[in-house]
C-alpha cells in the first residue's frame, strides 16, 4: 500500500530515529521549562529578571542556549521530517486515513507536525530579536508593548501544545503512565504553564516601560 511504503523504514533505523526524536524532544521540553522560569523572574521584580539577564551574559549563557537549540533542535526536526511524509499525495493519504479513522491520537499527531514548523518559524524570530536586541526589562517590555505581545502569546500557546502532545506521546509509547493518569498531570501543567506565560507578559504590556 502507498501509506505503508510511505511510512514505513527498516526496524533498527527507525529505533535509532525514534531515540533521537524522544531525547532531543525531552530535551527541548527541559529547556522550554527552564526559559519559563527565567522570565517568571519578572514576578518577583524588576532586579531578579535583570540580574537573571546580567549572569547569562556574564556567563555566555545566550550563545550557548543558541548552540544548543541548533544542535538538539536540528536533530529533533531531522527525526522528525524524516518520519513524516515527504510528497503531497503521501502526505493527502496520510490525512485521507485520518479523517477516516478519526483517532485523538492520529490527529495530535497531525497537529504537532503543523505546530511544530509554526514553532520553528517563529522561534527563529524570538531568537533573533532577542540576540540583536537584548534582554532586560526595558527591552523585553519595549518589545512586548510595541507589537510583540500576540506573537508571544502565539508562541506561547503552540509551543506548550507541542511540549504537552509530544510528552503524551513519548509516555504512552513507552508505556511508562497510563493514559488518563498522563492526560490529567499534563493538563495540570500546561494551566500552569500558560498561566504563567500569560502573567509575565501582561505584567511587561502593563509596565509602562517606554523603549
Amino acid at each position: 500500500m502507498k501509506l505503508q511504503k510511505a511510512l514505513s523504514y527498516s526496524p533498527r533505523a527507525d529505533f535509532i530515529v525514534e531515540v533521537i526524536q524522544m531525547v532531543s524532544g525531552l530535551l527541548l521540553v527541559l529547556f522550554l521549562w527552564t526559559h519559563m522560569l527565567f522570565v517568571a523572574s519578572i514576578l518577583i521584580g524588576s532586579n531578579a529578571f535583570n540580574g537573571l539577564s546580567l549572569f547569562m551574559e556574564k556567563n555566555y549563557l545566550l550563545p550557548a542556549a543558541i548552540v544548543f537549540l541548533v544542535l538538539v533542535g536540528g536533530a529533533h526536526i531531522g527525526a522528525v521530517i524524516r518520519r513524516i511524509p515527504s510528497r503531497w499525495a503521501e502526505q493527502k493519504i496520510v490525512w485521507k486515513h485520518a479523517k477516516l479513522i478519526h483517532h485523538a491520537d492520529t490527529w495530535s499527531w497531525l497537529f504537532q507536525s503543523v505546530t511544530g514548523a509554526a514553532i520553528l518559524a517563529l522561534a527563529i524570530i524570538h531568537i533573533a530579536v532577542v540576540t540583536y536586541g537584548g534582554i532586560d526589562v526595558i527591552y523585553s517590555s519595549g518589545r512586548i508593548k510595541h507589537g510583540f505581545l500576540v506573537f508571544y502569546a502565539v508562541l506561547l500557546l503552540l509551543a506548550e501544545y507541542h511540549a504537552s502532545v509530544g510528552l503524551y506521546r513519548i509516555f504512552v509509547k513507552w508505556g511508562w503512565v497510563k493514559r488518563h493518569k498522563l492526560h490529567w498531570v499534563l493538563g495540570v501543567i500546561s494551566v500552569l504553564t500558560v498561566g504563567i506565560g500569560a502573567t509575565v507578559l501582561w505584567i511587561f504590556f502593563t509596565m509602562g516601560v517606554h523603549a
